[in-house]
This record gives C-alpha cells, structure tokens and sequence, in this order.
C-alpha cells in the first residue's frame, strides 16, 4: 500500500507532462497550420495579382496594335507592372532553365541573337525580350506575353531567357531576376545626358556584382579593361573571351591609329595610364598597367585568326581551351566578332557542344538595324545602327575598307595601267608621264566602282541622347574619296552636314533633306502667304524659298531621294541613330518591305 500511494504523485506528474507536451504539440501544429494557411493565402493573392496583371497587359498590348499606336509591346511591361510591381521576379522565377543577361554599350542585340540562335540549335526553347525594349518594362513585357491568366509561364516555365539589359537599368533588374550567366560585352560612351562618363556606369556594374550570388557565372570581353577588371573580385565563375590575332593591331596603323575615341585610359588600382602592346579599336586590345597591378586577363574563347572573305563573311579560327575550331560569321567589322566571341563564351559556361555555337552563328539572320538587309526595288538598303561616336568609328571603318576582293581589284587595275604605261613607253620610245608607282602599294580607298552610296540620319530626340557634340569624334575622314553620294536626314542633319563638309567632303555630293523647315524658313513662308492673300493670290502657288537640297523634307522623302541616287543591283548604306532607325523601319514595315521587329517565333 505504501507502494502504491508513493507512485501516485509520480503518475499524476507523469500525466501532467503528458498533457503539457500534447497541449504544445496541438498548439504548434495550430500555429504551423495558421503559417502555412497565410502563406497560401500570400500565395494565392499573389498568383491573383500576377494573373490580373497578365491579364491587363496583354489586354492592353492587343488593343495598342488594334489601334495602330505601336507594336503594343512596352504598353504590356507599363500596365502589368502597375498592376503588380512584382510580376517580373514572380515569373521569372519560375523558368526552369533560369535567364541570361547581356549587356553593354554596343552589340547587346546581336549578341543575345547569337545566343538565342546557338540555345535553340542546341535543343532547348528560347524566350528572348527582341519584342520591347531592353528596360525594365520591355523585359516584364517579354515575360508577360508568355504567361497565361493564371499568373503562370506557358509551357510550365520550361525554357530559358535571355534577356538583353540596357547598362544603366542592369541594378534594377538583377534585384528581381538572379541571372544564371551575366555577360558584360563592352562599356563606351554614349548618351552622356543621360548615363554620365563611363566611369559612373561602371561603378553601378560593380555595386550590382556586390549582390550577386556565386552560382551566377560572369562572362566578360578581356580585351576591354572596363568589363574585365570586373571579375577581379568576383567570387564565381568567370568565363573571358578575347582576340589573340596581332594582324588588326592599330599601331602600325597611323591613319586609323590617330581617329580613334579612347574612353578608359588609367589602371584602376593606382591610375596609371595603360601601356597597349596591342589597340584593335578604341580601348580594346592588349594592355597593361605599368606598375604591374593589372593586366589583360588571359581570355578561355579567343580568336586565333580572322580571314576576312566579303563584306559579310568573315572566317574565324577559335580556339576554346586547348581545342581549335573554325567557323564563318556572316556579319561585317571587327565589332561583330566580339558579338560572336561573347555568345560562344556564354554557350562555353553553360557546357554547350560546338556544333549548335557553329550552326547557331552561320545560319544567323542580322536583326532590326544590325546588319539588316532589305530590297527595294531593285536595290538592296543595308541598316547599320550608330549611336555613339566609338559604334560608328567601326561602321565608317567597316563601310569604307577595301574588302579583299576590292583590294585585289584595285592592285589588279594598279598593276594594269602601270604595264601599260611601260608598254608605251617601249612602243614609242617616249617618256609618259604617270603618277601611278611601279609597284602597288597599300590600298587606302575603294575602287571608283565601289564607291558607297550613304544615306546618314542624325536625331537627338531622348533615346538618342540630347547632346550630338560626339559627331566631332567621329571619323568621317574616312569617307573622303570613298563615296558616291551621301544623304543626309534627321533632326540635327544639319549639324551633320556641317560636320561632313569640314571632314572634307565636296557639298556637291550632299543631299540635305532635313526633318523639319528652319524656324526662319517657316516664318518667311507664313510671311508670304499672308502677302499672298492681302494680293488675292492662290494659296500653295508659292514654295519655301531654299535651295535645291532644302525644298523637301523628312526621312520618308529622303529615303526616296536617297535610292534614286543608287543605282539599280547596288546597295544604299542607312547608317541612323536610333529614333531614326525606328522611324525607317516603321516606313519600310508600312510598304510590307520588311517585317514588324516584334513579330517572330520562340523555339
């Protein structure tokens, strides 16, 4: 009995417990269950907002084209971002196969083209912002016109993105979307309204890395010391890519040498200036800090051999590590081959085999103004978009370079006349008198027969940048004696012809066909209606008192004036900035000559 009543407290203690642990247990499972019910609940009226945000975009895009006000592509990002700010990170999310990011000053969209082409031969589905822009509000468009009203990716988000950035709006997007690959190609000055000197840009980019983890993977141009002094301190991943062929050096080069626009200078360890033992164009090359801080870092992909074979074919000998490839760009400049070195990077990182890089690059088609060709009537128009003053240094370098089937036409005339001139000399037993050198020397200009018809278009309305001073770095010394006729259009033509006629070219071989009358020329016209009709005179009998290159106006009537100056079976170079190309392409798209550049296909 004592034993009995001894255990009593002990049982009553025990059970107790058990009751306090059950209690607990009920009341954490309460508690769990009330977490997750929120959750849902979080879960739920997010997936809502996104789908009313799909929703409301697409809406509004389909309604934008209905209309005819736009291609109904930004107006999809700017309404389902209103609706939901956090649509783009909610979608992107969800790819399976994450995102790639490219940005940079020049080449983001033929680059990200390359890499789509190259992912797509490579068996996997693409999804590629080429519909708006490459701010915030085109990438949430690109997302959002592939999402269906549920607030979820089509397809179940299996593909990968790559999306083209814009270099000032590269912080904002990384802090909704963790890039797998981040590809920073090049870094000039452009827009100095709006982005500042290089250097500002720069600071951004390495702030943004500050936030990035280590599974992203950093593809970086190691021929521009602005780009590749970024993996100095990264943590992840770093995949270089430069050029080792010594033959596009410069610095033999006087006449090229002293044009070019050099925007890094200084070592950014101690500031030094850069020792170049090797420039290819403005500040890309091989350089080094002469205090030993830094130095080119030594790229994985690089180009061993370039053979350029025409205007848009170039071969390409790369190596990848140890192993040598060869391939055909069918793209012009020296520019297009670091486009090409920066998706096969890309394609590298993500462990790709050669044969899609080799087939994504050969069968690629130029898009929306890099590149881009077009026939009409009877002629062809080649769209090469220049924006800053480095970008169209290299147009100006790509257009008036002999091509190596020029070159030998050249030194093959060269040759001929100088056998001719000797010829007579033997027949007549008199001296002729020749300019013309008994060997053949380096070509400097086309051949007459290939001299280039230009149409330029100068605007400086916002995305173009206010500030068109950079046109007075710009080389247009080069086209002296290479063209064969030049027309000139835009907002600040011109300020461009201007420019033109210092650089040496003859006002008898321009066409100024400016966007607008002078505010002068206007008032003088209203001037002399209203005389007109004080003497009873028809309206419209007389015409704005200009010139012959002034008496009509805007880009539409120069394009016309521009392709009756080019003759049938030959090419008219477009050489625009921006606003101005979209404003071509728009003309181009209403005649049926060229397709709407949001239109296309996904893998």
């Amino acid at each position: 009995m004592r034993k009995n009543k001894s255990s009593q407290p002990v049982e009553q203690e025990r059970n107790t417990s058990e009751r306090e642990e059950t209690a607990n247990r009920t009341s954490l499972t309460r508690t769990r269950r009330n977490l997750q019910s929120q959750l849902s609940t979080r879960s739920q009226g997010k997936q809502l907002r996104a789908g009313l945000a799909v929703v409301a975009g697409r809406t509004a895009g389909a309604l934008s084209r209905r209309l005819h006000v736009g291609g109904g592509t930004s107006i999809v990002g700017i309404v389902a971002q209103r609706m939901y700010p956090g649509i783009v990170e909610h979608l992107a999310t969800q790819l399976e196969h994450g995102s790639i990011i490219v940005t940079g000053t020049n080449g983001k969209t033929t680059t990200s083209g390359f890499i789509a082409n190259i992912i797509r031969d490579a068996g996997l589905r693409v999804w590629h912002n080429k519909e708006g822009s490459n701010l915030m509000r085109g990438i949430a468009s690109s997302l959002v016109i592939r999402a269906l009203p549920s607030g979820k990716l089509k397809r179940s988000g299996k593909a990968i993105s790559i999306l083209e950035v814009d270099e000032a709006t590269l912080p904002q997007v990384t802090q909704a979307i963790t890039p797998r690959v981040l590809l920073f190609n090049n870094l000039f000055r452009d827009q100095l309204d709006r982005y500042g000197e290089v250097d500002s840009i720069s600071s951004q980019w390495q702030k943004t890395l500050q936030n990035l983890p280590t599974s992203t993977i950093l593809v970086l141009n190691a021929d521009d010391p602005t780009t590749a002094q970024l993996g100095r301190d990264f943590a992840g991943q770093v995949v270089y890519y430069g050029v080792d062929d010594l033959s596009l050096d410069l610095s033999h080069k006087q006449e090229d040498e002293q044009h070019q626009v050099i925007d890094s200078r200084t070592c950014p360890l101690c500031g030094k200036e850069y020792v170049y033992d090797a420039r290819f164009y403005s500040h890309i090359g091989h350089y080094h800090c002469p205090n030993g801080d830094w130095s080119r870092p030594q790229p994985q992909v690089r180009v061993t051999k370039i053979q350029p074979e025409s205007f848009d074919r170039q071969r390409l000998h790369i190596a990848i590590g140890d192993i040598e490839h060869e391939l055909v760009v069918p793209l012009p400049g020296i520019y297009n081959i670091y486009n090409t070195l920066g998706a096969i990077a890309v394609a590298e990182a993500i462990k790709l085999p050669w044969i899609p890089m080799q087939t994504g690059i050969e069968r690629f088609k130029p898009v929306f103004g890099r590149g881009e060709s077009i026939d009409v009537e009877g002629r062809t128009i080649r769209l090469l978009l220049a924006k800053n003053p480095t970008g169209f240094n290299e147009v100006l370098r790509t257009l008036f370079s002999p091509t190596r089937e020029e070159e030998h036409t050249a030194l093959t005339t060269e040759v001929s006349i100088t056998h001719a001139t000797h010829a007579g000399e033997t027949t007549t037993g008199t001296t002729v008198e020749s300019s013309q050198p008994e060997k053949p020397t380096e070509v400097t200009s086309l051949p007459t027969s290939d001299k280039r018809h230009v149409f330029f278009v100068l605007n400086d309305n916002t995305a173009d940048g206010r500030d068109i001073s950079w046109i007075w770095d710009v080389d247009f010394e080069r086209a002296v004696g290479n063209v064969a006729s030049v027309t000139i259009s835009g907002t600040r033509a011109r300020d461009l012809m201007l420019r033109l006629k210092y650089a040496g070219i003859a006002e008898t071989q321009m066409r100024l066909i400016p966007s607008t009358p002078l505010r002068a020329e206007r008032e003088k016209h209203m001037s002399r209606r209203k005389r007109s009709r004080a003497k009873g005179q028809a309206e419209g009998s007389e015409s704005y008192p200009a010139g012959p290159s002034t008496r009509v106006y805007g880009v539409q009537q120069a394009i016309r004036i521009a392709l009756e100056q080019t003759p049938e079976r030959e090419t008219l170079f477009v050489v625009p900035t921006y606003t101005g190309l979209l404003e071509i392409h728009r003309l181009l798209e209403e005649q049926g000559l060229a397709p709407r550049y949001w239109e296309g296909r996904d893998a």
